[in-house]
């Protein structure tokens, strides 16, 4: 059961959509909701040859604080109309250490909601991108700009038999079993009979039918590649939610993720509730 989300915040456009979302959930769950500012101060560096001196650093970080009580007053604003319970953090820290905050802060929750990370701007990507391969939670990511209903009635599962799509499913439980309709699509390749894909999925439909969800088996080809078919299989459902596992693989101490991965990160219009 969710009963805590945590929802990352920065003072722009996209606060308001992720925080509808995030109360949206929460009506579902009756669950509570943090919202996470972290205000990054930028720290003495070299541009050019030129290195910022302690007065202008200091300026600089002021102005950095500055902002972000002019953005916490706006978000304490729209957190009173919430009808959830609720609180708003905030940490003021040094540029190299924002990750390793939300990192924290991120496990300390059922559930992390953000934007999704490409396809748009979005100077969030690197702190959603650690929350995803370190955080060991779920993090649920909000299409650039919102949606207007977050009611996950239809539920599209990307389901192959690894260790990440079975942690993404294992999250997904608390909508799944809400669902009235959740779709198990295996993407194939060619050499794949549709029996061979679907006997892929029979296991994981026991599992979820032992859990009261019931789902319908959809084996599919690959078509012009497994992330468009997905996301087209999803626009053919009409679904809320697509789950899915985060797959990446690591670049000395960077994680990187998999091309199907991003793409749909790049381009899915519905909400993607996503773990590693």
């Amino acid at each position: 059961m969710i009963k805590d989300i945590c929802v990352y915040l920065d003072g722009g456009a996209d606060d308001g959509p992720r925080i509808e979302t995030a109360r949206q959930i929460a009506a579902l769950f009756d669950a509570f909701i943090a919202g996470l500012y972290v205000t990054s101060l930028p720290e003495i560096q070299a541009v050019g040859g030129y290195a910022f001196g302690a007065i202008e650093i200091d300026e600089l970080q002021r102005d950095a604080r500055e902002r972000g009580d002019r953005d916490m007053k706006a978000l304490k604003e729209r957190f009173s109309g919430l009808d959830a319970r609720h609180e708003l953090r905030r940490h003021d820290v040094l540029q190299a250490h924002v990750r390793d905050v939300v990192l924290h802060e991120a496990r300390l929750f059922d559930l992390f909601v953000t934007t999704r990370p490409y396809g748009h701007e979005n100077p969030a990507v690197e702190v959603t991108e650690a929350v995803l391969f370190g955080s060991g939670r779920a993090t649920l990511l909000v299409p650039p700009g919102g949606i207007e209903t977050f009611d996950p009635g239809t539920v599209v599962i990307a389901w192959s038999n690894t260790r990440e799509a079975a942690r993404a499913v294992s999250e997904a439980i608390p909508f799944l079993a809400h669902a009235k309709s959740v779709s198990v699509c295996m993407v194939g390749d060619d050499s794949m009979s549709s029996v061979e894909r679907a006997a892929q999925g029979t296991d994981i439909a026991r599992h979820l039918d032992r859990h009261g969800v019931k789902v319908q088996l959809n084996p599919v080809p690959p078509g012009r590649g497994v992330a468009e078919t997905l996301i087209e299989e999803a626009q053919v459902a009409d679904a809320d939610l697509l789950v899915m596992g985060g797959y990446g693989h690591s670049r000395l101490r960077e994680w990187v993720l998999g091309g199907v991965t991003r793409e749909i990160l790049t381009h899915a219009k519905i909400p993607v509730l996503i773990a590693h």
